[in-house]
């Protein structure tokens, strides 16, 4: 599952879990995630889940700009769609997202080597 995270100041305010296919961003008090701030366009952004077509059971997580005033940013470049990717930057307004795929976090984690009792024989327990 992925979630994004609404940071102030890099304390974490929320965490929004994205659990449909679409989530629209925006000033209109109908979007999924309300931001008021005269900044944001009234429906400034969407995310989008979308099934990878590589691997079964995974999603590939894209952001587009729906023709904001002030546009989207990700990771400091103004985009209209992009891909997104663990630990991305989304600045919408003056709101700043962080992307977090779990699903990515989790294969990033390290393995940890064992010796064994059989001499030159190391194994991991996963």
């Amino acid at each position: 599952m992925a979630i994004l995270v609404l940071l102030h100041e890099g304390l974490t305010i929320k965490k929004i879990p994205i659990e449909k296919p679409e989530l629209s961003i925006g000033r209109s008090t109908d979007c999924d995630i309300f931001l008021e701030d005269s900044m944001v366009s009234g429906h400034h952004a969407k995310i989008e889940m979308q099934e990878s077509p590589d691997k079964k059971g995974l999603f590939n997580y894209f952001v587009q700009d729906l023709d904001s005033t002030n546009h989207t940013v990700v990771n400091g470049e103004m985009i209209t769609r992009k891909k997104l990717e663990h630990n991305d930057k989304i600045r919408i307004g003056r709101h700043l997202f962080k992307f977090i795929d779990e699903s990515a976090a989790l294969s990033d984690k390290t393995a940890k080597l064992h010796k064994s009792w059989i001499p030159g024989v190391y194994y991991t327990e996963e």
